[in-house]
């Protein structure tokens, strides 16, 4: 981001009479497999605990048309999408951006937003909160909403708007956006710049106190406490052969806590684990954890196919159906989102789902086939 402008199958024995054969045979096996069947290694759910982080990359119509299915098999747990840069104008928005969410909403991929501020006042501050708000519009990044602080392309400082010597005034240009976007319903916001910045030109303090830190530092070691951190700008190459700018999330930090690691206890009992199940509990352990979260986005993803006690607690809605509004529901409720609305599972509507039982048998009847 710092350099853009716009921004099974079983093996079977090889009988041959003749080793030397088999021996000559079996390198030009090994190579035509690996032409006809490339290898894709899905990246377990629970790895990023085991790393002590989370991955995820930040893109923008430059990456160009996103196959995020592969995206999440090579290990991105998170994203960060442009929405675009600059002031409220259709022409500034990123052609990809609205794609972008949308495929991450389908398959449940956490991500965020950002704006690449070209803001010179406080009213052109204003423009690009407009131009965000409606660019999200209908949408629910769990990331939270982040505004790109930096001069890349020199804008600022050929308009008269030296960083170095303005630093107060784009602090506050940072405040007023972040401000703005909680002020519209968005609690989660945050300020990118890179360490540069935020040792010479921003009020990192100031920063911090409104709202997320997320840092661009290429290397080893991170200039700033931070939280997030853009470590580099040539990872996941694996995705499709390009690089992206690759971000981490500490577990255990207060940013993973708010959306990846809260569980959340179930406040009720079930009194007949054979005929009533808890909504959101799919893995079944009488709670609702981060773990139902994981097993439902697999489910939407294809990767797994719940059975019938799991889909039906997996059916959060009622709607006969596991779509992305049960894994919205579900999201929201671990996070304890405010003002969600009929959205929000409360002790009420969250007991329990009665399954009918054919003549005493046992036998349930109404469970969902997904």
């Amino acid at each position: 981001m710092m350099k853009r402008t716009e921004k099974g199958t079983k093996k079977k024995k090889a009988i041959c009479s003749k080793r030397v054969l088999s021996t000559l045979l079996l390198p030009a096996v090994l190579l035509l497999s690996l032409v006809l069947f490339p290898q894709i290694n899905p990246v377990p759910v629970q790895a990023s605990y085991e790393d002590g982080h989370f991955t995820g990359i930040d893109v923008s119509s430059h990456n160009g048309t996103m196959n995020w299915k592969r995206a999440v098999q090579c290990g991105v747990e998170f994203a960060i999408i442009r929405i675009g840069w600059g002031d409220d104008y259709k022409n500034q928005d990123d052609s990809q951006a609205i794609r972008n969410m949308q495929e991450c909403e389908r398959l449940g991929i956490p991500y965020g937003v950002y704006i690449y501020s070209y803001a010179l006042t406080s009213a052109q501050v204003d423009s690009e909160i407009k131009h965000t708000l409606r660019m999200i519009k209908g949408f629910d990044p769990p990331l939270g909403v982040w505004f790109d602080m930096e001069d890349a392309d020199y804008y600022k400082y050929r308009y008269g708007m030296n960083p170095y010597t303005h630093g107060a005034e784009l602090t506050q240009f940072c405040l007023q956006f972040m401000r703005g976007i909680k002020k519209a319903g968005y609690p989660l916001v945050g300020t990118y710049a890179n360490t540069d910045y935020f040792n010479n030109v921003l009020d990192y303090n100031s920063i911090k106190k409104e709202g997320f830190i997320w840092l661009a530092h290429w290397g080893p070691k991170a200039g700033w406490p931070y939280d997030m951190w853009q470590y580099t700008e040539q990872g996941m190459k694996e995705i499709n052969g390009k690089n992206f700018d690759t971000n981490r999330i500490e577990v255990g930090s207060t940013l993973s806590k708010l959306i990846f690691e809260i569980p959340f206890k179930v406040e009720t009992y079930i009194r007949n684990p054979k005929t009533e199940y808890i909504l959101g509990d799919i893995t079944g352990d009488r709670k609702i954890t981060l773990a139902d979260l994981a097993k439902l986005k697999d489910h939407i993803m294809g990767r797994v196919i719940l059975g019938k006690d799991a889909a039906n607690c997996a059916d959060v809605n009622l709607d006969g159906t596991i779509s992305l509004k049960d894994l919205t529901i579900l999201k929201k409720h671990i996070l304890g989102v405010e003002n969600a609305g009929e959205d929000r599972l409360t002790s009420s509507n969250l007991k329990v789902r009665n399954v009918e039982t054919a003549s005493g048998a046992g036998k349930e009847t109404g469970a969902l086939s997904k």
